[in-house]
């Protein structure tokens, strides 16, 4: 099976993925986290979304489906280009559903 294959191509299937592994300690630490207060999980938690889900190698779907979420068709051109705002769109996609849940 090549690593592409496994890479999601859905926000919401990263979303799923990402917290069917995260512990209940990491789920409540994220939850309990202020949307603006988001970033300070790009290091460790961006830097697996980034290279685990192909962000930096090719996954121009789960790269697309990020750029669509944002507003307006020029920052998308050059959204569409940006790993890290793109694991950005997916961190804020599991703390919403981990809030939804709660």
């Amino acid at each position: 099976m090549s690593k592409k294959s496994c890479w999601p191509e859905t926000i919401k299937n990263a979303t799923e993925r990402i917290i069917s592994q995260m512990s209940e300690e990491e789920k409540r630490t994220l939850r309990g986290t202020k949307k603006e207060e988001l970033a300070k999980f790009n290091f460790g938690m961006g830097v697996y979304i980034r290279n685990k889900f192909g962000l930096v190698d090719g996954n121009d779907a789960l790269m697309k489906a990020c750029a669509l979420t944002q507003q307006g068709e020029i920052y998308n051109i050059f959204y569409g280009d940006d790993p890290e705002s793109a694991a950005g769109v997916i961190i804020e996609a599991v703390w919403k559903e981990l809030k939804r849940a709660a």
